[in-house]
């Protein structure tokens, strides 16, 4: 069995390149950054049913692994939400990267696996989950077989999120890593290009309880694709611009802000509201000077960052902060760059 675990990915700004025929071409380019907290993936070889499976003798007796009793090929996917809950009707992404794999010949169909995903952060809320669970799931498959090249895994986690509709650059920046910038659409190292920078700092993800927003709901809309497309490649613009390093921090929080006011996000009601209440938590603690407050794309959610990479919130400060949110109904989480 191998686990292995993938961090979530923000969007804070981006433009929809969607046109492509081949998924391979699509994507966004755009900034976020990329957290610690996101997907824990364990995977299980149940055995196989292939004849000429030859296996490993014990003390020369018999194979470690009997030829499994299994339907031949049986995948078995169970994903839980970040309250341990299992969660229906989620296996459909994750039984078509496993049918990538064996298309690519990176897994033996009659082999037989289970597949358990912990979430540790909510879906639909703008923190990349679906990247992060297909990521976690696929670098899992190379770990335990030793298949393979990491491009060809995160390119194929990255058409199956595109066919789903769930992301458009979540794997491409998971790709670069830290705080990143996507220069190029598409699945990562090619066409895809996208490069990050290391911040260690802590911060706090705040979402709505009472509201969720899917991602297809604005990339696939005839209304909302030209603005977002429109501010987000004048805030890439700008970006590219010079070396994509710490300096840039106070440049991406700007454009950031800009993005969510030309792209209309910021006017849509129940992002409003909760970036009042958020900005209202963090003033009632004098903290306002400290932090930026960033929504995050597309959720109904914000990320609360250091104005200064290098000497954020103290601990109690975060602590404080998280439970005055809390108490207002909000959910939080606190998390790091990485």
């Amino acid at each position: 069995m191998v686990t292995l675990r993938c961090g979530g990915h923000i969007t804070l700004l981006f433009s929809i390149w969607k046109e492509g025929r081949l998924p391979r071409s699509q994507g966004s380019r755009g900034a976020g950054f990329c957290i610690d907290q996101g997907c824990e993936v364990s995977i299980r070889h149940i055995g196989t049913n292939s004849s000429d499976y030859q296996g490993e003798l014990s003390a020369g007796e018999r194979l470690d692994i009997q030829p499994s009793q299994a339907p031949d090929g049986e995948i078995r996917v169970k994903v839980c939400g970040m309250d341990g809950v299992e969660m229906e009707n989620c296996e459909g992404m994750y039984l078509d990267l496993v049918e990538g794999l064996r298309q690519a010949t990176l897994l033996n169909r009659p082999d037989s696996y289970s597949i358990d995903v912990q979430l540790e952060l909510p879906t639909s809320q703008g923190f990349g989950m679906s990247a992060a669970g297909l990521v976690a799931t696929a670098l899992a498959f190379m770990e335990l077989t030793g298949k393979g090249r990491k491009s060809q895994y995160m390119r194929l986690a990255h058409r199956i999120e595109r066919e789903y509709g769930a992301g458009l650059g979540d794997v491409l920046g998971l790709s670069a890593g830290g705080v990143e910038l996507r220069l190029e659409a598409g699945a990562p190292y090619s066409p895809g290009i996208a490069k990050g920078f290391p911040a260690n700092c802590e911060l706090l993800l705040v979402w709505s309880n009472e509201e969720s927003r899917h991602t297809s709901s604005y990339i696939d809309d005839p209304l909302w694709m030209p603005k977002i497309t429109k501010a987000g490649e004048d805030s890439v613009k700008r970006l590219r611009v010079g070396q994509w390093d710490a300096s840039k921090w106070d440049a991406l929080m700007r454009e950031s802000r800009d993005f969510a006011k030309a792209s209309e996000m910021m006017d849509e009601p129940a992002r409003k509201e909760l970036l009042d209440q958020v900005q209202s938590t963090i003033r009632s603690l004098d903290l306002q000077a400290e932090v930026y407050t960033r929504l995050c794309m597309l959720g109904v959610s914000v990320a609360i960052l250091p104005r200064k990479l290098q000497s954020g919130l103290s601990d109690d400060q975060l602590s404080d902060l998280s439970e005055a949110i809390r108490k207002i109904g909000l959910g939080v989480r606190r998390c790091k760059i990485e």
